[in-house]
């Protein structure tokens, strides 16, 4: 984390992630964040395996134009499952 407060989702566990913290999500471990603040979040994020952010370009441009159907997100999700 860069500058805010992030809320991660990993599993069962809910954690807020102030600046200079970090998480590492195994892989296929169901996971989500949030920015539950007035502040805007900066973080870095990693994508392991390579062709990773490629699921993160797909999901902003099904954003962009509005919100998507959880069917638009399960088709792109979909794409990147291991």
């Amino acid at each position: 984390m860069l500058d805010g407060t992030l809320t991660m989702q990993v599993g069962d566990e809910a954690v807020d992630l102030g600046a200079g913290s970090f998480v590492c999500i195994p892989p296929g471990v169901v996971h989500t964040f949030s920015d539950r603040s007035e502040r805007p979040v900066r973080l870095l994020n990693f994508n392991t395996p390579a062709g990773r952010e490629h699921y993160m370009r797909d999901l902003a441009a099904a954003l962009a134009p509005g919100a998507p159907t959880a069917e638009e997100l399960g088709r792109i999700a979909s794409r990147y499952v291991a």
